[in-house]
């Protein structure tokens, strides 16, 4: 199916739809929305000629609207005295560098425009001097307001009036005008009075870093993983607002750490604020130090001490991992998921059979991480001396890779992750070859096996599968009431339990096999003395064949879970 191109749901026309969602920056502009409209065909020859033209006016659309909207507002700045201070000597060096101006490099004061200016000052010097003994009674109060809120938007600095320092910059504003209208005054009496240096533009705020460490993170990181980076940065701002860097301290940071872990909805436990949260902030600090942005010491190392946690308050705050049991799968597999002529699903979801079918199955045997089996293309799968192979990797063969990532990029979490293991038996004779042969044979050797893991075109962060994630977990959490803590990563848990109730004496599985097959970087410390540990030797050879590998899937026991029939029987409904 073209992109941006798809038949409703509800059979009602034949006729082929384009859809186009707007860009990011035009979502919530008056009477922009989701483009959808029909071609008026069912003819996909001729639907794609005219979806191309829909496409293109709506786009040109959108791209006038983007051309005239105006810059965002920046976020209110939160006064600090080092702030106040910058807002106060930019306006003195401005009242005498414009003098400065007026009398030396421009016509100079006649009678009449030194008359002029002495009568300015003179009014300005009442009016501060009114405020500054009267405060809110002065008459002149909301009018100092307006000139002050004028000038801060002047020099790009939005300051709000509930701001609690708001009070202490009026007062040193208005001690500000009336030193500046005391030295042009003097000068006008033709006396002495210095022009200030231009004050040091004031250091960059923390939004500045937002994107750059986006883009630090791409160039390291999968798609996930710099969201959630990020994320915490985002997380930062919100708290202190968006503050200069150089204005955050270690007490500040140790505030939002303890905010953040005592919050009312989602509270960060303590393993992830100390570990992960702390070095992210480290990190993106670290990145300001190197690109200029921040002077100084990094406030994260100023951190002598966290804030903690009670034993039982970090419980509760823990996300808890269920594996499924073989009941769960069992009623799983004889769900609404698995029946093709259900009406239930949207989207996707209610097209894709083939990824409802095959992903929860691959899981279960593999023990993959669900993003791992959503990005598979045709050309992961493969026979090697004559066992059948499916190949986790980021890279693809062809000249078709470029075209088929339309700006999304395959990820592994890491190192371990990428490995070629052998296909399990049961996935074979449930049919998943010739599956993975349908798909080579309608769109090539690159293509995609599961078509509605391709983002929708528009997304700021496309993401492989995500829709397929986000379906299957409200079902299983919510539709099949297994309740919190059963997801996509219960599949990988229930295997790794397999691998362990698999080992016996005599039996066991040589050392590194059970990583080997599902990605694991090490043995975690529940298997330790269950599963042997593979030590150095792990980074020599080739590793663990997969010829080997598939003798020992055959130790993994699945007999209670009740499969749904093969692929094409059940497409048929058999």
């Amino acid at each position: 199916m073209p992109e941006n191109f798809y038949r409703p749901d509800h059979g009602r026309s034949l006729n082929w739809y384009v859809r186009l969602v707007p860009p990011t920056a035009l979502k919530g502009h008056p009477g922009v929305r989701e483009f959808r409209k029909s071609t008026g065909t069912a003819d996909l020859r001729r639907a794609k000629t005219i979806g191309a033209l829909l496409i293109a006016e709506k786009r040109s659309e959108w791209d006038r609207l983007l051309a005239a909207a105006k810059p965002a507002c920046a976020s209110p700045q939160p006064l600090t005295p080092e702030l106040i201070e910058h807002i106060c000597a930019r306006r003195l060096y401005q009242w005498m560098h414009i003098d400065d101006l007026g009398r030396y490099e421009g016509a100079g004061h006649d009678d009449k425009s030194h008359a002029a200016l002495t009568q300015l000052c003179q009014a300005t010097d009442k009016s501060m001097r009114s405020v500054l003994a009267r405060g809110k009674s002065a008459p002149e109060w909301e009018a100092t307001l307006q000139v002050l809120d004028d000038w801060c938007e002047q020099i790009k600095l939005m300051v709000i009036r509930t701001d609690p320092r708001y009070p202490q910059l009026v007062r040193q504003f208005a001690e500000v005008e009336l030193e500046a209208t005391r030295r042009v005054l003097n000068r006008n009496q033709g006396e002495g009075a210095p022009s200030p240096e231009e004050p040091r533009p004031v250091g960059a705020c923390l939004s500045a870093l937002s994107e750059p460490y986006r883009d630090f993170k791409r160039q390291r990181s999968g798609g996930k993983h710099t969201g959630t980076s990020v994320h915490v940065w985002l997380k930062l701002i919100d708290h202190l607002g968006d503050v200069p860097l150089g204005a955050v301290k270690a007490s500040d940071l140790f505030e939002f750490l303890e905010a953040r872990m005592r919050a009312p909805v989602k509270p960060w436990s303590m393993k992830h604020a100390h570990g992960f949260v702390k070095r992210t902030l480290r990190e993106v600090f670290a990145l300001a130090r190197t690109r200029g942005l921040l002077e100084g010491a990094n406030p994260v190392d100023d951190l002598d001490v966290l804030p903690s946690l009670t034993s039982k308050e970090e419980k509760a705050r823990r996300k808890p991992r269920h594996p499924f049991t073989d009941s769960q799968l069992s009623t799983l597999f004889a769900s609404d998921w698995y029946r093709p002529d259900s009406t239930r699903w949207r989207g996707k979801m209610a097209t894709d059979l083939g990824a409802r079918y095959w992903v929860p199955l691959v899981c279960m045997f593999h023990g993959n991480r669900v993003r791992e089996v959503l990005q598979l293309v045709a050309s992961d799968v493969a026979v090697q001396q004559g066992v059948s192979v499916v190949q986790f990797r980021e890279e693809m063969d062809g000249e078709q890779a470029a075209m088929l990532a339309a700006g999304v990029v395959r990820s592994l979490k890491n190192d371990p992750s990428r490995r070629v293991v052998p296909l399990h038996p049961t996935l074979l004779a449930l049919g998943f070859g010739e599956y993975v042969e349908q798909r080579r044979s309608q769109a090539g050797a690159n293509a995609l096996l599961f078509p509605s893991s391709i983002p929708k075109p528009g997304g700021k962060a496309p993401m492989l599968g995500r829709a397929y994630e986000q379906a299957f977990l409200r079902h299983a959490r919510d539709g099949l009431a297994f309740g919190r803590g059963f997801g996509n990563h219960s599949f990988r848990h229930q295997l790794e339990d397999r691998i362990r109730d698999a080992q016996r004496p005599g039996h066991q599985w040589p050392a590194g096999m059970a990583q080997a097959y599902t990605g694991r970087m090490r043995v975690r410390s529940q298997d330790a003395g269950r599963i042997e540990v593979e030590g150095s030797e792990a980074a020599y050879g080739r590793g663990h064949s997969p010829a080997a590998l598939r003798d020992y899937l055959k130790t993994l026991a699945f007999d209670a879970v009740t499969l749904p029939p093969p692929y094409a029987s059940w497409l048929r409904g058999e």
